[in-house]
């Protein structure tokens, strides 16, 4: 597939690289001296929680969340500061005799490791139905930490078991639509080796080649009704929506008691799904996924998905800096004719191998080259590559031994520092407008900022948004904007004979068809986006952007996101599991603040 390849590419072995400094073109002949600090430096003492370290006593009884949200308070008071949350049906550690407070119509009770949650968002009744119902949770030892799936076609998203006459009057062409999808399900219920078929160590660091666990199924071999969410291939109807539904509608969206459906949810939504099971209904048989928020819909509705298997590397003595990942799927070695700024290509090179580099750099064949480390004779073009290396200066938190995360826009790359101590290493997916101005494109902004806000997983809108951002972005017409300006800059580049990467191809494919570049659809001012639900380990670096893992696309190491950082779900979780403060065992989500401890830095440059 990839011709032959020499072994040298990529043997991670022990180089004696020097190290290249900055992020948009690597120096030729950078210094050693950043690697030899870098394995000098202090490692940071553990860190000191405070009150985030307090143990709950082994016997503690336990209070668990009614609704999706259920707050959690720095006092015992709804109008004191907001620490965190809980989710429908989670459950944590409380005192046995509730307290005093204000603005709860039930009672409140501390709960550890800190604050108080009031009962009318929560019950100490651990059996009541709703919370039952919402037994399975998120889990957290895998990247994706739901089962997902896209929306196919506009569909209700039923509160009950709809019968017959009930599907057909509120789906439209309901007998078209499930005669396509008999002859098409193969097809669209066909899944790939994703991001949690990976084996990972306790760290949630990738290591591939090791034996999966017993009993370890992997997605490729899953049921269609398991990849919706089922325990099972066959799971039977939840106790919750026998003789119709037996618990409130928690879905945000109020319909009268009687009502068979709350909403309509559009094509192109990502939907994070914990459960399916097969009804039939005078002769229509069919199989509906649950949702986290406990409504139903029809699997023919949608395409199980089970994300990028990418992840990023453990950075040591095997690795050290300069490294790169070859971006696109065409890249080729080099050698330089002797005699001549000429170049040859050699070898074809796999998308996203890892290449040491020697931290020479030369300008040939009027193209910038880096040499890789093993052979001086082979080179690699600069626009091939999104290159690893030390930042041009370390930042203050660097120089006290900090944790902190270093995000470089020109080489769409994120490493984890502690103080000049890299840790890991791998590639995201800020901004596509690079290094525009976020307050009117569609880029991620640049500067020194402290996480706001942890978030196991929350939905966002199709521009990012999202309602526990601290708020939206101030720029709602920038997507229009910003496809217009790519519009003109990709037809100029092929006009010109520019040499264009694998995104900027399929987005021009998507122009000549009269479609949004990015997404493939006609974009009409005004027009309401889609939902990506529950995206993956969230975590606010500043109003409106985020860190984030991206079930929807693989292209990671290429710019397109409208402005957060997009990372492959093992990347963002172990990013995640990384940063402080940490998120408390029970909870879905904190706002970082005094009471949770300081914010991990990070560093966004170009």
């Amino acid at each position: 597939m990839f011709g032959k390849v020499p072994s040298w590419q990529w043997a991670l072995a022990v180089f004696a690289l020097p190290s290249l400094r900055g992020c948009r073109h690597p120096a030729a002949g950078a210094s050693a001296a950043a690697s030899a600090s870098a394995e000098r430096a202090r490692s940071a003492p553990p860190v000191d929680h405070g009150e985030l370290d307090t143990k709950a006593p082994d016997d503690a009884p336990k209070l668990a969340a009614t609704v999706i949200a259920a707050t959690v308070y720095k006092l015992p008071d709804t109008g004191s500061r907001r620490l965190g949350y809980v989710r429908l049906g989670g459950t944590v550690k409380r005192d046995p005799a509730p307290v005093p407070g204000r603005g709860c119509k039930g009672e409140f009770y501390h709960v550890y490791p800190m604050g108080y949650m009031c009962t009318d968002d929560a019950t100490t009744k651990l059996d009541t139905p709703i919370v039952r119902a919402a037994s399975r949770h998120a889990d957290l030892t895998k990247p994706l930490p739901y089962k997902y799936a896209f929306v196919r076609a506009n569909a209700p998203q039923y509160l009950r078991v709809p019968s017959r006459a009930e599907q057909e009057k509120s789906e439209f062409k309901l007998d078209e639509h499930l005669a396509w999808f008999a002859e098409h399900r193969a097809e669209v219920q066909t899944v790939v080796l994703g991001a949690n078929d990976t084996p990972l160590d306790a760290r949630g660091i990738a290591v591939p080649g090791t034996k999966p666990p017993p009993g370890f199924k992997p997605s490729t071999e899953l049921s269609e009704n398991e990849l919706l969410g089922g325990t099972g291939p066959d799971d039977p109807i939840p106790f919750w929506l026998k003789d119709g539904r037996q618990i409130p509608n928690v879905s945000g969206f109020d319909v009268p008691g009687s009502s068979v459906f709350a909403d309509r949810v559009r094509r192109k939504t990502g939907l994070s799904l914990v459960g399916a099971f097969d009804t039939e209904s005078e002769g229509l048989e069919r199989r509906f996924a649950v949702t986290v928020d406990l409504r139903l819909i029809p699997a023919t509705k949608l395409k199980p998905d089970t994300g990028s298997a990418f992840h990023g590397i453990e950075l040591g003595d095997k690795l050290p800096m300069p490294f790169a990942w070859v971006v696109p799927s065409d890249a080729k070695t080099y050698e330089i004719v002797k005699g001549s700024e000429d170049v040859r290509a050699v070898e074809d090179l796999p998308r996203r191998v890892i290449v040491p580099l020697s931290g020479k750099a030369r300008i040939a064949g009027g193209e910038r080259l880096y040499q890789t480390s093993k052979n001086p004779t082979v080179w690699l073009k600069a626009k091939d590559l999104d290159v690893v290396a030390p930042p041009p200066e370390w930042p203050e938190v660097a120089e006290k031994g900090e944790k902190w995360i270093d995000i470089c826009i020109t080489q769409q790359t994120l490493v984890l520092y502690q103080g000049k101590k890299p840790y890991y290493a791998t590639l995201v997916s800020t901004g596509r407008d690079k290094l525009g101005d976020p307050k009117e494109t569609l880029s991620t902004p640049r500067g020194s900022f402290k996480l706001q806000s942890k978030h196991v997983a929350a939905a966002m809108d199709s521009e990012e948004n999202s309602s526990v951002s601290g708020g939206a972005r101030s720029h709602p017409s920038a997507h229009v904007e910003s496809t217009k300006a790519t519009v003109e800059r990709l037809k100029r580049a092929r006009a010109s004979g520019e040499d264009l990467d694998e995104e900027d191809k399929r987005r021009l494919i998507n122009i000549d068809k009269g479609r949004d570049p990015e997404y493939g659809i006609t974009v009409r001012r005004g027009s309401a986006g889609f939902e990506l639900r529950d995206v993956p380990w969230i975590q606010y670096f500043a109003s409106g952007y985020a860190l984030h893992g991206a079930y929807w696309h693989d292209v990671f190491g290429v710019p397109r996101s409208h402005g957060c950082v997009n990372l492959a779900p093992i990347d963002a979780r172990v990013v995640f599991r990384w940063t402080d403060p940490p998120v408390p065992e029970g909870w879905h989500g904190i706002n970082v603040g005094s009471e949770m401890g300081e914010g991990t830095a990070v560093i966004i440059r170009e």
